[in-house]
């Protein structure tokens, strides 16, 4: 998307995907990526319109890396996956790499089915069920409040509270107990020994796996191949700073080897990670000085959207957009190029700092 802000030139990165592996085409075929290692694609309803999951071939059956959001297209594939490439061979275990729709919207429909064990970080288990849950005491009050100080008209905020409610519908609920990973850890899937990453920004708790031996990143949402996967400030913390978070996570991939070939959730598998980073870091980086060059007067975090987004009008677009702006005018505000400026029953304000 092309920024409107003046005399500043518009963002554009990319990576090269790598042309070793085709696309599976879905619903239900796959592709080997290496021995006992599948790849399997599966339709989203939203504008990214595909998420990427990995098979681990065990001895007893199948790990499962992600499920993709509860629909019947997803379902549908789901069953052509388990009575095709995994042979009618069950699940032994599903592991979530975070707790976001796309990720584990079936989860509790395989891990039922199957009676196998879910597996992600202990954070990104309690956030799912929180976030995931119609009835959560408080968070709609909270949801409108957060967009009420963003700056959104009524319209704009019932819309977004109706879209909420469509999102949240499409992830059953998660199993009732999780098998921790943590950083650092190690642990054995498909016969390969795999190292666990854990990352903040774009999740609170994102787990990526590396198999150093191998020469296999699962990187889920953590380092997409040709766009930022989403950092977001929602209403659950709205003085966070994901982006800040995000930019420092990048060490914990420091001593993966740039030839190792990265399997992202989102997009082709690709090599040349340190690349990838540093497209990253040049990619925020211009997004601050972005924002900070439209805040020459004061203005809300819904002016600061439209301006950055000018071509986002859907629902789902503009609640990403005014998320990902807040995430740039906090970091800004942490690093004291920008004030925040704070009214009881007004909209919230941001503008450049005098420096």
């Amino acid at each position: 998307m092309r920024s409107v802000a003046p005399n500043l030139r518009p963002v554009e990165f990319s990576m090269a995907p790598s042309l070793e592996f085709p696309w599976p085409s879905y619903p239900g075929e796959v592709t080997r990526i290496a021995p006992g290692l599948l790849w399997a694609r599966l339709p989203l309803p939203f504008r990214l319109d595909h998420v990427n999951v990995w098979l681990l071939e065990e001895k007893d059956g199948w790990t499962v890396v992600d499920t993709g959001c509860d629909t019947a297209q997803i379902r549908a594939a789901w069953e052509d996956i388990l009575a095709g490439p995994m042979a009618a061979r069950p699940p032994v275990r599903l592991l979530a790499t975070h707790g976001h729709v796309d990720h584990i919207g079936l989860a509790g429909w395989l891990c039922g089915r199957f009676d196998c064990p879910f597996v992600s970080t202990l954070g990104e288990w309690l956030w799912a069920r929180g976030a995931h849950d119609p009835n959560l005491g408080g968070a709609r009050a909270e949801h409108r409040d957060y967009l009420e100080r963003s700056g959104l008209t009524r319209p704009e905020i019932d819309a977004q509270l109706k879209g909420r409610d469509e999102m949240i519908a499409l992830a059953m609920p998660l199993p009732g107990a999780v098998r921790e990973i943590r950083h650092g850890q190690e642990i054995v899937l498909g016969g390969r020994r795999w190292e666990v990453i854990v990352t903040p920004g774009h999740a609170f708790f994102h787990a990526s796996l590396f198999d150093r031996e191998g020469g296999i990143l699962i990187a889920g949402d953590q380092l997409l191949p040709h766009i930022s996967p989403v950092v977001a400030v929602w209403e659950t913390t709205p003085d966070g700073d994901p982006l800040g978070d995000f930019i420092a996570s990048f060490e914990a991939f420091a001593t993966v080897p740039d030839d190792t070939l990265v399997l992202p959730s989102h997009g082709l598998p690709y090599r040349g990670i340190g690349a990838r980073i540093a497209a990253l870091r040049d990619h925020h980086k211009d997004r601050l000085d972005l924002t900070q060059a439209l805040l020459d007067e004061p203005r809300t975090a819904r002016d600061v959207a439209l301006a950055m987004f000018p071509k986002v009008t859907d629902v789902d677009g503009i609640g990403f957009a005014l998320a990902e702006v807040l995430a740039h005018l906090n970091r800004l505000v942490a690093t004291g190029r920008v004030e925040r400026i704070e009214h009881r029953g007004a909209a919230t304000r941001y503008v450049r700092c005098n420096a």
